[in-house]
């Protein structure tokens, strides 16, 4: 029996998985939660291609535990011959990638679709 995820939404197309946090406001607690998922969505589900969606609303949470945790997830699929693309932020979350310096260790597209698009023939 699959067990449900409580801080992410879950879609395929293909081999790509696209998330989408379910509250924009996420907590230290909430944070540790949604790592846990993509993490439990990686091994059980062998996602390797994953679209994160991060907008249109800007997230709410500790951005350096965030940010850690999306370059975490990003180094273990690249070692596995996936990544994630981010889609759908709004100029002011991307600009915090900008200023961290992460910008390089990304893919970004204006949406889902063309994040779907981005991976290649599904």
């Amino acid at each position: 029996m699959e067990r449900p995820f409580a801080q992410i939404e879950v879609e395929t197309h293909g081999d790509v998985f696209c998330v989408r946090l379910r509250n924009q406001r996420v907590d230290e607690k909430g944070l540790e939660e949604l790592g846990a998922e993509i993490s439990r969505l990686v091994d059980e589900k062998d996602g390797r291609k994953l679209v994160l969606n991060l907008g249109p609303e800007d997230p709410h949470c500790l951005y350096s535990v965030f940010l850690a945790k999306l370059v975490n997830l990003q180094r273990r699929l690249k070692s596995n011959g996936g990544s994630v693309v981010l889609a759908n932020l709004s100029p002011e979350t991307r600009n915090i990638f900008q200023v961290c310096g992460l910008e390089r260790l990304f893919k970004f597209e204006a949406d889902q679709d063309a994040a779907i698009a981005s991976f290649g023939p599904v």
